[in-house]
């Protein structure tokens, strides 16, 4: 064969060989295909905590559960994981022995969860799922001349969310006593973390009733917001319920829940 006739066929193996299907199947045809199939009941939580007389008396946080169960890799599943979105480490478990995880959250926010599978030949396949996780706290104190503060803090536990409102229901009660009482004037006031008046309402009990502040704050800044009843006038003691929520915006991910075959077959019927 002629020099010239060897560098066109070297030049005419490269250029082939720059293409799949020349000489077989490509790397990335021998791959194997992880089918990552992630079930979960929700995407949503409320934390729930209470006080009484300004103690903690209960707190729960938000647990989600993650079942991977029906994943699957031509190669065989190594791992597991879940990033959680709010700066903890992954979460890791050796697929041959669970392929279940659950994460807790005990701070509000929006989260962006990573969900992924590794095989034992390297290859990884993962997605993403939001979580929202509000919180509700109940807050009450009985026969008070001088309430407590509240303290409301409104920094999620994820950075790149914020908190859509904060809604406050609050009761104050002069309650009836054996002998006649007098009527009593309460102050309600919210404070901003850079102590500005957010909201403030002023109202005269009379004895054996309740007053009321409904009040929304849209959009809080993050950090510690306090709330405080101050009793104007009157000397009798008063009872104080606050129920405050701390809300998301509705934006999570949808729920992927596992369905049986008859649930698949009865939804399909309903359908038609």
């Amino acid at each position: 064969m002629g020099g010239r006739a060897t560098v066109l066929f070297l030049s005419a193996l490269l250029a082939c060989s720059a293409l799949s299907g020349c000489f077989g199947n490509s790397d990335s045809d021998e791959e194997a295909l992880i089918d990552l199939v992630v079930h979960y009941d929700a995407t949503n939580g409320t934390i729930q905590q209470a006080f009484i007389g300004g103690s903690q008396i209960s707190f729960s946080g938000v647990t989600f559960n993650f079942d991977f169960s029906r994943t699957s890799s031509d190669y065989g599943i190594e791992t597991f994981f879940l990033e959680p979105g709010d700066g903890r480490s992954t979460i890791t478990v050796d697929g041959s022995e669970s392929a279940e995880i659950e994460v807790e959250y005990q701070i509000h926010g929006m989260y962006t969860v990573v969900l992924g599978a590794t095989d034992i030949n390297g290859d990884t396949a993962n997605q993403t799922v939001v979580l929202r996780v509000d919180h509700t706290i109940d807050w009450s104190e009985a026969n008070s001349a001088d309430p407590d503060l509240m303290e409301i803090n409104t920094t999620p536990g994820n950075e790149d969310s914020t908190p859509k409102q904060v809604l406050l229901d609050s009761t104050v009660e002069n309650p009836s006593l054996i002998t006649p009482g007098s009527p009593v004037t309460v102050t309600w006031e919210l404070m901003d973390p850079v102590s500005n008046s957010k909201g403030t309402k002023t109202e005269q009990i009379p004895d054996g009733e309740d007053g009321e502040w409904d009040f929304i704050l849209n959009f809080p800044d993050e950090g510690i917001y306090d709330l405080t009843v101050t009793i104007d006038q009157g000397t009798d003691r008063v009872n104080i319920d606050h129920l405050i929520d701390i809300l998301y915006e509705q934006v999570e991910s949808p729920p992927n829940p596992y369905q049986t075959t008859d649930e698949n077959e009865e939804e399909n019927s309903e359908s038609e």
